[in-house]
């Protein structure tokens, strides 16, 4: 049996597990049971937090998705990891320094929100497969790596697209790259957007693809618009962004497994 957090940012759901006094290891299969909406908790993603191996960060974060598999990152979640951390006087309500799998980020608290700042992401070139990608893809496209890695796919129209068939269509393509599939419509300095991550489905909202479509179209500030709401983002110095969103808690548990 173990403890849990439910918790969620803009619908982007997670159980959040306490590896700093108890280190847990789940198996594929433990997570899938449990992510199963009917027969277990359900959630998107799970979130292990763990003491730091080094001095230059405070906490580990590490994302196991719905299937078992692992997430490099997870801005949704680092802001729900946050929350917990000082719900549960961890540390100090100020400033939190995470070790994702592949960067730094830092946590503020933000008004009634979670400020998020790392650095700006980077566009993905890979001529080959680019190719593939253009002959089921006929809009604007750009792969960007935000910690995890996403196709942007600019379109005129997002609400009425059917993203599972687009992710079916190229899931053999991309998913071996651990690329997601995001769409977006940009309409000024805001952009709706629609994201299918890889091990999960389709979800109510997704950090890091807010991140990348940020990245594509901010000046100075931006903001998306997923089906679980928006994301606020502030360019710095242009090497580094703020990300600025909720992490809401809903309860806790514990269950057996």
């Amino acid at each position: 049996m173990f403890s849990f957090d439910k918790m969620h940012g803009n619908g982007n759901d997670f159980i959040v597990l306490n590896s700093i006094e108890n280190p847990y290891k789940l198996s594929k299969l433990k997570i899938k049971k449990l992510s199963d909406r009917n027969f277990g908790i359900g959630f998107d993603q799970v979130i292990l937090i763990e003491l730091p191996k080094k001095d230059d960060y405070d906490f580990s974060t590490r994302f196991f998705n719905a299937d078992g598999s692992e997430a490099s990152m997870c801005l949704n979640g680092i802001r729900c990891a946050a929350s917990y951390i000082w719900r549960n006087n961890f540390a100090p309500k100020k400033s939190i320094i995470f070790k994702t799998k592949n960067r730094l980020v830092v946590c503020k608290p933000h008004k009634n929100q979670i400020k998020a700042s790392l650095q700006m992401p980077s566009i993905h070139n890979d001529t080959k497969l680019e190719l593939k990608i253009s002959k089921f893809i006929s809009d604007k496209f750009i792969m960007v790596n935000a910690g995890n890695m996403h196709l942007c796919i600019r379109s005129s129209s997002v609400k009425n697209k059917n993203l599972n068939l687009i992710y079916k269509n190229l899931e053999k393509i991309i998913k071996p790259s651990g690329i997601n599939l995001t769409i977006y419509k940009v309409v000024g300095q805001t952009a709706e957007i629609r994201t299918y991550e890889n091990g999960v489905g389709e979800t109510f909202s997704c950090g890091s693809a807010s991140l990348a479509v940020a990245s594509l179209c901010i000046i100075d500030k931006f903001k998306t618009v997923s089906p679980g709401g928006e994301l606020n983002f502030i360019k710095k110095n242009g090497a580094n962004i703020e990300m600025m969103g909720p992490a809401k808690y809903i309860y806790s548990g514990k269950v057996n497994v």
